[in-house]
């Protein structure tokens, strides 16, 4: 969604007479659709990570699970074909592989004839964002168009512009001592930004905590978004070290998790500003000196205009990992690992305390020409002229259409003879979205960290599928 606001930035800039409608795909095809997509990732990422990895390098090749993503959503194609009749674009721009698949099928079925451009928002590729009828793709970097290629692209059509974001993060920050002094921060320290909202809570007060425990002078930026838990356990830790609290805490919530009581006992040694929601995000990255995040695509990106060096922290197994080793490999980034075993052990035989975050920070922090490299790293591959770049190829596409343009009518939904199969699988989405709602109607699945998911009666056909194609898996690599 970022991405495509950005670019419709652009899009207007360039002439205010142009028009743009930004969809929410998923949402506009089946509301169901959308709800098992979005809960199931969040769901399966958070509690069963390594099934969601194995899935998802599944899905990179020519398998029952990549058969399933592409059926599934060619089922939903047609319904985009009303938008497209009354809206009547010159072009359309995926930001997401699932509207790519959908998009590239109305192609495929000569239903439309409007370019299409997928825009890939992460740093390595995956298969579902390869289709037969996409006219142009937007990747981030020179390795991704020898990357398409492998999978089949003609490199002619892929173009290393990088990701569309805000002009925002490209600017740099003129007034920064004076903006530090704002925030109650010491100009001459070092700022550590977290961004910290689709962390564990538990995970995320540790980092914090191993912080506060390395022995040298620094300050912390914390924005957690709209994780209220998150910003209710940072809120009580500072409440309960006030001098190490910079500025006001501008919300306050009142509900506590018992099960935080330790973590909620932090001493602090470092001052701290708390942020809840902010959409000012690149403000903070230009005074920052280093971001701890989570390697998503947009947020990587953000942080790679704004030549902030980043240190990663526990990617989820596919497209974050994925992301990850682009970043460590190219200087841009550094991983922080669990500690293993032999670690642990090390640590106890040299009487040393820190933990492996700490420790990685400190030497980024401890020796400084670490930093100035992966800046350095950050700047060469600042494509700030992105998203004008990629409005130069949407208007060179819809300049060279030589053909009649085809804007489909409802009567095309007809040309679907699956219609009958896509209209069966919403009313299955309706029936376990019903199954796990709860009364206030938030879906959840069940949790099943500990133990393999139970489907009942007809269940949840399109991950009880995958959970099949992951059981499979795993009996073949014997994980």
């Amino acid at each position: 969604m970022r991405a495509a606001q950005a670019l419709e930035e652009v899009i207007k800039e360039r002439d205010p007479s142009n028009e743009v409608m930004i969809v929410d795909g998923l949402e506009y095809v089946n509301h169901y659709f959308n709800k098992a997509v979005v809960k199931g990732y969040k769901f399966s990422a958070m509690k069963l990570p390594k099934m969601y990895g194995m899935l998802y390098r599944a899905s990179n090749n020519d398998s029952g699970t990549y058969k399933l993503v592409q059926r599934t959503n060619s089922h939903f194609a047609k319904k985009f074909i009303p938008l497209l009749s009354e809206f009547q674009p010159d072009i359309m721009v995926s930001t997401h592989p699932f509207m790519s698949i959908m998009c590239s099928r109305l192609r495929e079925k000569v239903i439309t004839n409007i370019p299409l451009i997928s825009i890939i928002t992460d740093f390595a590729p995956h298969a579902a964002y390869i289709n037969p009828c996409v006219s142009e793709y937007i990747v981030s970097s020179d390795q991704m168009v020898d990357e398409l290629e492998k999978l089949g692209v003609d490199r002619s059509i892929v173009h290393p512009v990088g990701i569309p974001i805000p002009p925002v993060f490209f600017e740099t920050d003129q007034h920064k001592d004076e903006h530090l002094k704002e925030l109650g921060f010491d100009p001459s320290l070092r700022t550590v930004l977290i961004m910290a909202g689709s962390f564990g809570v538990t995970d995320i007060l540790k980092i914090y905590e191993s912080l506060n425990d390395i022995d040298l002078d620094f300050q912390i930026i914390v924005i957690t978004g709209r994780n209220q838990k998150l910003f209710n356990a940072f809120n009580t830790i500072i409440n309960n070290n006030p001098e190490y609290r910079a500025g006001d805490i501008q919300v306050n919530f009142e509900t506590h998790d018992e099960s935080l009581r330790r973590e909620l006992k932090i001493k602090l040694t470092k001052k701290t500003k708390l942020i809840y929601f902010t959409d000012e995000v690149h403000n903070y990255m230009h005074i920052a000196d280093l971001i701890i995040t989570k390697p998503g695509g947009l947020t990587v990106t953000e942080s790679l205009a704004s030549c902030l060096p980043m240190v990663l922290f526990r990617g989820i197994p596919g497209q974050e990992t994925d992301n990850t080793e682009y970043l460590t490999s190219n200087n841009l980034a550094v991983s922080i690992q669990k500690t293993s075993k032999e670690d642990k052990l090390h640590n106890m035989l040299h009487e040393k305390k820190r933990s492996n975050a700490a420790d990685t920070i400190y030497k980024l922090l401890r020796y400084p020409e670490r930093l100035r490299s992966m800046k350095e790293s950050c700047s060469r591959l600042n494509n700030r002229d992105s998203a004008y770049k990629v409005y130069d190829i949407m208007k060179r596409a819809v300049d060279e259409m030589t053909a009649p343009v085809i804007i489909p009518s409802a009567d095309d939904a007809a040309l679907f003879t699956d219609e009958a199969e896509a209209e069966r699988l919403i009313r299955e989405f309706q029936e376990v979205i019903a199954k796990y709602s709860e009364e206030d109607g938030e879906f959840t699945l069940p949790d099943d960290s500990d133990g393999e998911y139970d489907f009942e009666d007809k269940g949840y056909r399109f991950i009880d599928m995958m959970y099949q194609n992951f059981k499979k898996l795993r009996s073949k690599t014997g994980e």
